[in-house]
């Protein structure tokens, strides 16, 4: 979690509430959703608070017997939630319907000196802030969990918030599957879903498992996809052996900004969703690079989940450039420039615009400001019981901009009362419309299937996640959380059925033609003198996924079928060019979809990696020009060992290639270079461009340029570029 250090951060002290309707109702998760026990999809907007009377900028205090720090004692308990309920009451006034609760560890780390918690064995010795466990004390938590922390959590509830808890302090910068931060996990996981009153009200208090892991590599110490499964999974079925059946949000790596490997290694169970951030100048968008498709697009690729589950933003915030403040270093030690006294230096109208567009876009992606103060001022609410935008109602920070936005999405995607009677106009569907009925895909592909059923008031909802499919062809297609893969070539019916409160069954067919490439016209290498005579395919043989180049320079991986039937990629072919007096090694050029060589800007594009502490491998130029980020990132020395495969090291970083990140790993991944076995080449095979066509992300034809009005709104390719809807 970022400290602020400015008086007006201070300010931001963190809190949410909403006038919704009381007792909340119960929340669950179906599909991509949250839901209330109606099915009715819901999306939560609030604020994050901690109870510490540093960040509280002071405005409550304990007892002082010990000293002017003495705060955290049960007479700073009663005047903290005196405090924090006059938060809460402005937070309902502000439309805020859920609260993140930090249970800021000031209350249970223990002020004695000698004092040294065992379970942080093994923990740095430069581990320093909240992220330091050493003075946690399991009796002060014991004692504090039921008198201040679920007391926050009822009162919030009170003032019609749902509540996210997240543990004390922060996560450490490294991480690995077992290690002493996982047991501290563990450990106050435990008892917390352990108390009656959390279990009582599983529908109105989640869990947020862990704040901002960075780096988590599994027991071995080694870089492994399924380590954010293997560190998070134990501690949820911990949770539900106690008999929590709540939300539990997981966090991802990277801050809580790479949420990749979870798309492959889920979290298990019910009611799982993914707690995110973001701030200014992430997934790609920043005030100087404001572009909503961008942002879309980015934020799809470092949080894949947001197709299968709830998404909540936990942490985000933004005010604009103040010449006469102080900037500060972030946690990717970038300069920030000053602002009013946010983490993150923005505007409304440039990055504000493309986070509501990510947000409208997706429409299951829940939302906490980082601060109650970045929601609203809180002086002015405690001197006069209203509520006004934080920093003095600034156009272009997120105080006026989410009291509006809260306001606007106040009325929709609401929860219902559990006891409402299931009756009406509300809950009488009219008809189920499908956006399209037929589909025509390429072997890989994978699409989602829109429904929605329209009732009579009016209102739509989305049932594509939990309506249920079969399919008559089940070699052809499969159909998989509303979203249909092409397996091979052929003709299926998939039909779709979905039962309302009424008991009546809503059916819609659909027609599923594919055709295109399999992975039969790929042969596999076997040797080195084979590289340099004709392009290849490089594929991780472990994790069967291909590499291939984008649209932009960025490398990316994915299902062998799905690359070499997208239209919209640029290649996934390279040719190896041996280079001259360096035995061994090779440039990798990409190749087009049409057989010729990628270019970038004129130049020739070729694999290139970033130094081991970047964030991603790339096509681009040599020497410096174009891109390259190091001398001889373009370098690789290819093997081959018999019965294993191939290996890529890279001579700038002399690590090894394993994913579309840089070549940072110590040991070898193997992978399989596949060669076209089509005599004229599989590049050309159904790869020209219709510029009346419109395709998907995933090179699908979905419509005509004629029928664009009809589309719902979205990325397209449109003549072999991106359009926004």
């Amino acid at each position: 979690m970022k400290r602020i250090f400015t008086l007006i951060t201070i300010l931001c002290a963190l809190g949410a509430g909403a006038q919704g309707v009381k007792p909340l109702p119960s929340l669950h998760t179906e599909g991509r959703w949250l839901v209330d026990k109606h099915g009715n999809q819901v999306v939560l907007h609030g604020v994050m608070d901690t109870p510490s009377n540093y960040f509280n900028g002071g405005r409550w205090e304990g007892s002082k017997a010990l000293g002017w720090w003495d705060h955290y004692n049960d007479t700073g308990v009663t005047n903290c939630l005196a405090y924090f309920e006059k938060l809460f009451k402005g937070m309902e006034k502000a439309k805020c319907d859920v609260f993140r609760l930090h249970m800021d560890p000031a209350w249970t780390n223990d002020p004695a000196d000698g004092y040294v918690y065992a379970g942080s064995a093994g923990q740095a010795s430069d581990a320093s802030g909240e992220a330091d466990i050493k003075k946690f004390n399991p009796e002060r938590y014991q004692k504090y969990l039921p008198q201040l922390y679920l007391k926050l959590a009822e009162m919030a509830m009170k003032y019609g918030m749902y509540v996210v808890v997240r543990p004390p302090g922060v996560c450490p910068h490294d991480l690995k599957v077992g290690d002493y931060y996982n047991q501290y996990l563990m450990y106050v996981w435990d008892v917390f879903s352990q108390q009656e009153f959390v279990k009582d009200h599983a529908g109105q208090i989640s869990i947020e498992l862990a704040n901002e892991p960075v780096n988590l590599r599994n027991a071995q110490n080694q870089d492994d996809p399924k380590a954010l499964h293997d560190y998070f999974q134990p501690i949820v079925n911990k949770i539900r052996e106690n008999g929590f059946t709540g939300i539990i949000w997981a966090p991802g790596t990277g801050w809580q900004a790479n949420y990749i490997s979870y798309a492959t290694y889920p979290i298990e169970g019910d009611n799982i969703g993914y707690a995110v951030h973001d701030y200014t100048g992430w997934y790609g968008c920043s005030d100087a690079n404001p572009d909503p498709q961008n942002k879309i697009e980015q934020f799809h690729k470092q949080v894949p989940v947001v197709d299968t589950n709830p998404i909540i933003i936990t942490e985000v915030d933004w005010s604009p450039e103040n010449p006469s403040a102080q900037g500060h270093y972030n946690e990717h030690n970038e300069w920030v420039q000053p602002n009013y006294g946010t983490w993150s230096t923005g505007s409304t109208s440039k990055w504000g615009k493309a986070y509501k567009a990510m947000l409208d876009y997706y429409g299951n992606i829940s939302m906490t400001l980082s601060g109650t103060g970045c929601l609203f001022d809180i002086d002015k609410l405690l001197s006069t019981g209203n509520v006004y935008p934080a920093f003095n109602g600034l156009e272009e920070a997120c105080g006026k901009a989410c009291m509006d936005w809260y306001a606007d999405y106040y009325t929709v995607n609401y929860p219902h009362a559990d006891d409402e009677a299931e009756t009406g106009d509300f809950y009488t569907i009219e008809s189920l419309k499908a956006d399209q009925e037929s589909f025509d895909l390429m072997i890989g592909d994978k699409t989602k299937i829109l429904l929605n059923v329209l009732y009579r008031d009016g209102h739509t909802k989305d049932i594509s996640d939990v309506a249920t499919y079969e399919v008559d062809q089940p070699s052809v297609v499969e159909v998989k959380n509303g979203s249909i893969r092409a397996l091979a070539n052929g003709e299926a019916q998939v039909q779709a059925s979905y039962t309302d409160v009424q008991g009546i069954i809503w059916k819609k067919s659909f027609v599923v033609k594919v055709t295109g490439l399999d992975l039969g016209a790929l042969t596999a290498l076997s040797s080195l003198s084979d590289i340099t005579n004709q392009p290849f395919a490089i594929v991780n043989k472990e994790r069967q996924k291909m590499f291939y180049g984008p649209e932009n320079q960025n490398l990316d991986m994915g299902d062998p079928l799905g690359v070499i039937n997208n239209k919209s990629i640029s290649g996934y072919m390279f040719k190896a060019e041996a280079i001259s007096g360096r035995d061994g090694c090779y440039l990798l050029r990409l190749m087009t979809l049409n057989g010729s060589e990628y270019s970038v800007y004129g130049k020739p594009g070729y694999l290139n990696s970033q130094p081991t502490t970047g964030w991603c491998s790339f096509i681009l130029g040599l020497n410096n020009q174009n891109g390259e980020d190091v001398k001889d990132g373009a370098v690789w020395e290819i093997k081959y060992e018999s019965g294993k495969g191939f290996t890529l090291k890279n001579m700038a970083t002399g690590k090894y290639l394993k994913d579309a990140a840089p070549a940072k790993y110590d040991a070898p991944a193997y992978f399989d270079f596949l060669k076209s076995s089509v005599t004229a080449g599989i590049h050309k095979v159904e790869r020209s461009v219709d510029n009346d066509a419109v395709y998907t992300l995933q090179g699908i034809k979905i419509a005509t340029l004629q029928q664009w009005d009809a589309l719902p709104r979205g990325i397209y390719i449109v003549g072999g570029k991106k359009k926004l809807k």
